[in-house]
């Protein structure tokens, strides 16, 4: 693995094709039973996650345009979806 921070582990598909995550790695990353977890298929392998909470999502996107542009396009979808509205009950 060439990420920064990986740490290779093995572990064993059980019956019904079962994993269990080790428990130092549930510890580190404060997984709980009943959690979600995203699966990720690269390529040949599979990628498990642990969703990042909404303020590490929104510090990760990248803005484009001013805010304004942002509002603009938000206020002419938001017409549009009126638009679209009206004619279904006419």
């Amino acid at each position: 693995m060439s990420e920064v921070g990986a740490i290779p582990l093995k572990i064993r598909v059980g019956k019904r094709f079962m994993i269990t995550i080790p428990k130092e790695v549930r510890e580190r990353l404060g997984i709980k039973e009943g959690d979600e977890l995203d699966l990720i298929i690269i390529d040949n392998g599979i990628v498990l996650r642990k969703p990042g909470s909404l303020m590490e999502f929104i510090n990760s996107v990248k803005p484009r345009g001013s805010i304004k542009a942002f509002l603009k396009g938000r206020e002419e979808e938001g017409d549009a979806e009126h638009e679209r509205a009206k004619g279904r009950t006419e």
